[in-house]
């Protein structure tokens, strides 16, 4: 099975981050975490969101795709390298809810106390 590229921004956007900043925030989000693909080679991670979230996004080391972007995505078994994986079971294909992202996002940014 191979790697198929999807068109963003009709039934998802995705959130691009580096992989060490998606763990963290993944970590924080816990079950409310969504769909998320990992892209091992580029050390980068999507975390998969409702569409329209591209156009009102804008958190630090994070990059929105919607509408003229595309994202490769893995076949459904695919759940380690090589090449894109899921993170998340692609059976249990759900959207993250964008406000959550983001403050799992400013959680997982901020220094230990």
């Amino acid at each position: 099975m191979t790697t198929t590229i999807n068109a963003v921004g009709t039934d998802w956007d995705a959130i691009r981050m580096p992989r060490y900043l998606g763990l963290a925030a993944a970590e924080h989000l816990g079950d409310a975490l969504g769909s998320v693909i990992v892209e091992p080679g580029e050390r980068r991670m999507y975390v998969l969101v409702p569409p329209g979230t591209a156009g009102q996004w804008a958190v630090p080391d994070t990059h929105a795709l919607g509408e003229d972007c595309y994202l490769p995505l893995p076949p459904a078994s695919r759940s380690e390298p090589p090449g894109p994986y899921w993170l998340t079971p692609a059976y249990r294909w759900k959207l993250t809810d964008p406000d959550d992202l983001r403050s799992a996002l400013t959680a997982a940014s901020q220094p230990p106390l």
